[in-house]
């Protein structure tokens, strides 16, 4: 696999919130009940080399050959037909991840309530998916 190009992560999305809300509608955020920066479409999950070394090492070798192109010539988890992560689970209503505990840096460091989190929330709420 080629070596790819590592973009920092825009530090406001690394910012943690206190009970954050949606201030369009006013729930409060419960990621398990959203999902929807996992259904940001193909390329927008990006991942890191580092990522793929923690993979590795963990003995799954699975994620770590399992990638697809992202945007900006980054690597990126697959996406289904409707551009959800492959990695995200629907049971009973809620959007749970299906690889929670070694899931990517992108992933871990993405807070509720960020700007991100808000718009990838309205364009969910346009699609008719929140």
């Amino acid at each position: 696999m080629n070596e790819k190009t590592h973009l920092p992560l825009d530090p406001d999305l690394a910012t943690e919130r206190e009970a954050p809300v949606d201030p369009e509608t006013g729930e409060p955020l419960d990621c398990t009940r959203c999902g929807a920066c996992c259904e940001a479409g193909p390329g927008n999950i990006p991942l890191t080399e580092d990522d793929l070394v923690l993979w590795r090492r963990a003995g799954r070798h699975d994620l770590a050959e399992r990638v697809d192109e992202g945007h900006f010539g980054m690597m990126a988890f697959p996406t289904t037909h409707e551009g959800a992560c492959i990695y995200l689970t629907r049971p009973e209503g809620q959007s749970i991840c299906s690889i929670y505990e070694g899931r990517a840096s992108t992933c871990r460091e993405f807070q509720a309530g960020s700007w991100q989190c808000l718009e990838f929330r309205r364009d969910a709420r346009k699609k008719g998916r929140l």
